[in-house]
């Protein structure tokens, strides 16, 4: 290479780079704007995870009180449904039993009618009033003495 190119070359070379260390401050400048954005940004980040670690706790607690609910709502479904059961084996044998009173009121009365076709007065069924006993007989009080 001849020398008259290399100083061409050289003197080229000097002069670009001063194009370029005047385009240096500029990107010193966008390296912090950028640098500073990203440390927002990477602390923002942080900030969200956070939040959603927290979400995800409360969302897991809300669904173990979910199925907590959902336990006690079927627990309480089976005691209603139970005491339907019972209500209704009540209600069947309190119907049982005025049919059999209903019964043993008709037999009453066919009996009442059967004393009365064969002249009985009193009932069978009536109880005996027994005589009171004579009240024992009084004694005085005796006065204090003085």
């Amino acid at each position: 290479m001849e020398e008259s190119q290399l100083r061409e070359r050289i003197t080229r070379w000097i002069e670009e780079s001063k194009e370029l260390f005047t385009l240096l401050p500029a990107f010193l400048e966008i390296e912090q704007k950028l640098s500073a954005k990203t440390d927002h940004a990477e602390k923002e980040s942080e900030r969200l995870r956070k939040e959603l670690a927290e979400l995800r706790k409360e969302l897991g607690e809300a669904k173990t009180r979910d199925v907590d609910i959902k336990k006690e709502s079927g627990d309480l479904h089976k005691v209603v449904e139970d005491l339907r059961k019972q209500n209704e084996q009540l209600r069947a044998e309190k119907e049982e039993a005025g049919q059999a009173l209903a019964k043993v009121l008709e037999t009453v009365q066919a009996t009442n009618q059967i004393a009365q076709k064969l002249g009985v007065t009193k009932s069978p069924f009536a109880r005996r009033v027994e005589a009171p006993a004579p009240a024992p007989a009084a004694t005085p009080n005796p006065t204090p003495h003085e």
